[in-house]
């Protein structure tokens, strides 16, 4: 009444006063309104963490309730036993989740079939960053796969943790959107399983047989550079092509060679098909291959028992065969048999279980308000962490590899086994040393 009373005294000025003050009052209520929703908005997704990034890196993926991770890999296709790790994973992480999660939050593994050809993973990786929006990716299975996608990761700031791949393009140049691989680099485990059968077995003289692409090329180049600090000589350098199913031509190679060793830097299907057709052609020779070709008990039906007996491999953890009593291992083939009985649990599915022990660590390790930068950092505070399959994971600002340590196994009676205690490898000094 006060008010009306006073814009019939003061006229038309005091109406304009009374709509300036109303338009104000107006205005103040919208952008209450309008801050109040988008912090609502926040709160429920909880994915708007751009203010705490850095210019290095961007956070997506992680909402009040969720952290999502991405994976591409080989669910079909020649090479898809190569693929099993993605089920590790996700066994590992509903084991997590099963347990109360991380902070509150359930992760989630969010994978594609890549079929293990550099042109899927090009046009998969965008999805999973521009339409899933993951947090980083996992267990990327291959090297010409991952250099594929590499600018686009880079481009967009996705990091790569773990990847599946040990060529050391990937963890050498301490690059910030790569953290490590699953497996131990190729260069590095070239070294040791060449320290290996030089001094262990006696070997002088070495064949190797190489997959030549991005992949075999990196074990193969080691060999070569690194041979000439020992007593011993390559005697045989013998290339295949990925697909290859016939290695007749091979094993006549190797035998005219005829070697103390082989050293072979070959996939799991391939080094199968080689094995037995040196077993086959009467080829008897010690016979050394990388882990991703003979970490897993499955090559004994693929490449046939008697031809696969006494092959000599690495492996950067205890596998269930030969060590049933460990622990984490117990806690693993059970998760395994509950949510995927089918698939073996030697070889690449403990690739994935023991990577996402790692990633939940890091997790863990960051806080409950997450962003990409505090783990980057929780990353860096891994320092011969032992609390995982893995012999021992170790990062740094300088020190991108992670996985240095390993152990020889050794094929027996349908296990493999480890021969020897850990071994380990200094990346600034290339000193190799047995405990």
């Amino acid at each position: 009444m006060l008010l009306i009373n006073l814009v019939i005294i003061g006229g038309i000025n005091m109406k304009k006063i009374y709509l300036i003050t109303v338009s104000i009052l107006l205005a103040i209520i919208l952008v209450a309104c309008s801050d109040e929703s988008s912090s609502n908005s926040t709160s429920e997704t909880g994915n708007d963490k751009t203010g705490e990034d850095s210019d290095l890196y961007v956070t997506r993926g992680v909402t009040d309730d969720k952290i999502l991770i991405g994976n591409l890999s080989p669910h079909t296709g020649p090479v898809a036993i190569n693929g099993y790790g993605r089920h590790g994973i996700e066994a590992y992480f509903n084991y997590v989740n099963e347990n109360g999660g991380i902070h509150g939050r359930k992760i989630e593994l969010i994978t594609y079939d890549d079929q293990y050809q550099p042109s899927q993973t090009v046009q998969l990786a965008p999805r999973l960053v521009e339409e899933d929006e993951v947090f980083l990716v996992t267990q990327n299975q291959g090297t010409a796969n991952s250099m594929a996608a590499k600018e686009y990761y880079e481009n967009n700031k996705v990091v790569n943790f773990l990847v599946n791949t040990g060529a050391p393009q990937f963890t050498s140049e301490n690059n910030p959107y790569w953290l490590g691989s699953g497996m131990l680099a190729y260069n590095i485990e070239a070294e040791i399983l060449l320290d290996y059968a030089i001094n262990e077995i006696g070997a002088k003289k070495i064949a190797v047989v190489y997959q030549n692409d991005d992949f075999g090329n990196v074990g193969y180049e080691a060999v070569k550079e690194a041979i000439g600090n020992y007593d011993a000589e390559l005697v045989a350098e013998i290339p295949y092509v990925s697909g290859n199913e016939d290695f007749s031509s091979q094993v006549v190679k190797i035998r005219d060679a005829d070697p103390d060793a082989v050293l072979s830097f070959s996939l799991a299907g391939a080094t199968a098909s080689l094995k037995k057709t040196m077993y086959d052609m009467g080829v008897e020779v010690p016979f050394l291959v990388t882990g991703p070709g003979g970490g897993d008990t499955n090559q004994f039906e693929l490449a046939g028992a008697e031809a696969w007996e006494g092959t000599i491999s690495s492996s950067p953890f205890l596998n269930p065969s030969s060590a049933p009593d460990d622990e984490h291992i117990q806690t693993y083939a059970a998760q395994m048999e509950k949510d995927f009985p089918d698939i073996p649990v030697d070889g690449f599915a403990q690739y994935g279980w023991a990577a996402g022990q790692v990633l939940v660590e890091a997790l863990d390790r960051a806080g409950e308000d997450l962003t990409m930068d505090k783990f980057v950092e929780a990353v860096y505070t891994l320092d011969q962490w032992e609390d995982s399959m893995y012999a021992a994971v170790s990062f740094s600002p300088d020190n991108h590899y992670g996985l240095t340590s390993l152990y020889i196994t050794k094929a027996s009676n349908g296990k493999i086994i480890p021969v020897t205690d850990k071994i380990h490898y200094d990346p600034a000094t290339g000193e190799i040393t047995y405990d």
